[in-house]
């Protein structure tokens, strides 16, 4: 077997680690949730519309959903 097959062998027996890449992307894409959780926030704040504000709230729900879904699948 050469190094390069051993190589792909070891990582793709032990999965239960992550890379430092896919550590950093995770970390990025649970900022990015934060952020648009935030952004949802201060946007339904302003919005004097109801119906336009409900929306708002949703989405904010829906990228709380995800953030608490990727934070549960890492623990």
């Amino acid at each position: 077997m050469t190094q390069s097959q051993q190589s792909n062998a070891t990582m793709t027996a032990d999965r239960s680690q992550l890379s430092d890449k896919e550590l950093h992307y995770l970390k990025d894409f649970l900022s990015w949730e934060l952020l648009a959780m935030k952004k949802c926030k201060d946007a339904a704040d302003q919005c004097a519309d109801p119906e336009i504000r409900a929306r708002i709230e949703q989405t904010g729900q829906t990228h709380i959903a995800h953030f608490d879904t990727i934070l549960s699948l890492l623990q």
